[in-house]
């Protein structure tokens, strides 16, 4: 039914001759035109705004020096689950509701940008009480050399790319399992990148330091900081492998290879950035290495990653209520791997999906070994901006299929 009424709300398509209608063209594998259509720049008024879907409301000057742009998206989310031992329950909740500002300020290679997000789930609300601030992202980068951009603030490290595809952008609708484990998330610190080093259309790299201790923090710690190294390689070109479908229906085929190296020094938590403090208090220095892949050509996507972590643990003092020492947490040591495909239908907006994902503890270690495996249904009206999704993933611990649980999802993502 949601599905009929959001055509319903499309129609009826403009015709193929309206403004802003691609050409002509024999390609089956050519988007929608009502897609290309829906997608196109609306201008405001006789003035300088301009409405682009996915980007917002956006206002510059004439000599480009200072521009703005004021976008929101949101999601509406329903769940149902079954966990082994326990009774049939869902949930039906806004996902995202996120608020972002962008773009340029005294020059053209002075960019800005902020991300508030302010769902319940986003704010982590526990007995009614928020446990996280609405602030995501804000930083400044400063891009005027190719080969060396400057990013400073809070944002996402760039370390694994499945956590460095939008959070508008993955191909169902959630991340991995194995992304839940290892990804280093989101720091404030600083990094040198270029998107293509040299101008050659093959390479980018990125070299970061960031405080360790992730989002919400403002408090003075010990000096341990997290050190963060990754390169891509394209061996056909650039193109835009930070997206998890094959929205642009590559004519030909690209391939995109990254190496990721990240060292979180005397890491507060039990998963580096991410996690919550080990038991005994201390900290926990971790290695991190990942290598990915992303390869898209006519409609057809796959991802796939390997991942791999080894802390050493540095002990504290706490102690229980008789004033004994609390025993030392193992560091969450292992390795994870997960891989997707989906291809989308020629002259369609509908997408089918797989994904299999696990992870698997190494040595004396307190990480669980899981599995996941899952896929589901998109459709997009006009690309990210405005789609529905449906979902399903079984998740069990190795050696335990039969406590098994199940996830089904449907969600609705609209983006201003």
């Amino acid at each position: 039914m949601l599905h009929l009424l959001l055509f319903a709300a499309l129609a009826p398509a403009p015709p193929p001759s309206a403004p802003g209608a691609p050409p002509p063209d024999p390609d089956r594998f050519y988007p929608p035109a009502r897609e290309h259509l829906l997608l196109a720049p609306a201008t405001v008024g006789d003035g300088p705004l301009k409405f682009t879907p996915g980007k917002g409301l956006e206002v510059k000057s004439k000599d480009g020096r200072y521009a703005l742009s004021l976008s929101l998206r949101t999601g509406f989310l329903y769940s149902g689950r079954r966990q082994a031992g326990a009774a049939y329950d869902h949930a039906f909740e806004i996902r995202r509701l996120r608020l972002v500002l962008s773009g340029n300020v005294f020059s053209k290679s002075i960019k800005y940008f902020v991300q508030l997000a302010v769902a319940p789930r986003e704010l982590n609300f526990v007995d009614g009480v928020a446990r996280s601030g609405p602030l995501l992202d804000n930083y400044v980068v400063f891009d005027r050399l190719r080969d060396a951009n400057l990013r400073i603030g809070l944002y996402r490290v760039m370390y694994t790319r499945e956590r460095n595809i939008a959070d508008i952008n993955p191909l169902l609708i959630d991340r991995s399992l194995a992304n839940a484990e290892f990804n280093v998330d989101r720091d404030i610190g600083l990094d040198v990148r270029s998107e293509d080093l040299g101008g050659l259309g093959k390479l980018r790299y990125y070299a970061g330091v960031f405080m360790g201790d992730g989002r919400d923090q403002n408090r003075f710690s010990d000096p341990g900081l997290m050190y963060t190294a990754r390169v891509d390689f394209l061996p056909f070109g650039l193109f835009d492998d930070y997206e998890a479908s094959d929205q642009a229906r590559l004519r030909k085929p690209r391939l995109s290879l990254g190496f990721a190296y990240a060292f979180n020094d005397r890491a507060r938590n039990n998963r580096g950035v991410l996690g919550s403090p080990p038991l005994d208090g201390g900290t926990t220095n971790y290695h991190n290495l990942t290598t990915d892949m992303m390869f898209k050509w006519a409609g057809f996507s796959l991802e796939a990653a390997f991942l791999w972590r080894q802390g050493r643990r540095n002990p504290g003092h706490a102690v229980d209520d008789m004033g004994a020492p609390l025993p030392v947490e193992a560091a969450r040591n292992g390795h994870g791997w997960m891989a997707q495909a989906a291809f989308l239908i020629p002259r369609t907006g509908l997408e089918p999906a797989l994904r299999t994902s696990g992870i698997r503890g190494l040595s004396v270690t307190s990480m669980p070994d899981r599995n996941e495996l899952g896929g589901g249904l998109n459709y997009y009206f006009a690309g990210h901006n405005l789609k529905l999704q449906l979902d399903y993933f079984r998740t069990w611990d190795r050696g335990a299929a039969d406590r098994a649980g199940d996830l089904v999802r449907l969600q609705l993502q609209v983006a201003l």
